[in-house]
């Protein structure tokens, strides 16, 4: 997208004959492209309604078949597309993103504990973990929910309709001589903490070693 609009904003500029010459020669293949073919024969009084045909074919005809395609197949399902259309307060939610920020309650609400016989060790780090998720909540630290999920679950929002599943959290403990840090998996939502963490400044130098030492989701 940043490009075509650095393209589009050259198109606004050419306000000469050298500009349009210039146009001619290193943009006209690709306004061409875009459904433009007379840039070749254009005068200085063609620019302005050039510029507003790339901006329809970006907005409407670059993407029209598809938004055809998408409508005449919820269609085929009942004319489900109609009723999104009568009734389009419900369904906005799940058909665009609301922007609503995570907050420590609904974020710790995703989560389910998987306790074993060591609960007391298991508390211990749950009890850090709540603390830390309340760090975040005041900004007392340099993370965000939306940070801590794309971690767990991959997604750097909650989907429309939820998880298909709880995330989970799980335990593991530190090897002597070794030092684990937390770990995900995206595919069983699952958050692998160690058992038995009581410092506040020791899970914090973990969390912070697992978010920021990441790749990232994809990226190898």
């Amino acid at each position: 997208m940043y490009l075509w609009r650095c393209l589009i904003f050259k198109v606004s500029n050419c306000s000469t004959p050298d500009d349009l010459a210039d146009l001619k020669s290193h943009l006209g293949d690709w306004i061409a492209g875009c459904g433009i073919p007379d840039i070749y024969t254009a005068t200085l009084l063609d620019v302005k309604r050039i510029r507003g045909e790339i901006v329809s074919h970006f907005a409407f005809h670059r993407v029209a078949s598809m938004i055809q395609q998408f409508v005449a197949g919820m269609d085929s399902c009942g004319r489900f597309w109609q009723m999104v259309k009568r009734c389009w307060k419900q369904f906005l939610p799940v058909f665009t993103n609301a922007g609503n920020k995570l907050i420590r309650n609904s974020f710790q609400d995703l989560f389910t504990i998987g306790w074993s016989n060591r609960r007391e060790e298991e508390e211990a780090t749950i009890f850090q973990w709540e603390w830390w998720l309340m760090a975040i909540q005041e900004r007392e630290v340099d993370h965000t929910f939306e940070e801590l999920l794309v971690f767990i679950t991959g997604a750097d929002l909650l989907p429309p309709l939820g998880f298909p599943q709880s995330c989970n959290i799980d335990f593991y403990d530190q090897e002597s001589g070794m030092r684990r840090i937390p770990y995900t998996s995206t595919c069983s939502l699952s958050l692998y903490l160690p058992r038995g963490v009581a410092d506040e400044d020791q899970f914090k130098d973990l969390m912070n070693d697992a978010l920021k030492g990441s790749l990232g989701f994809g990226k190898v």
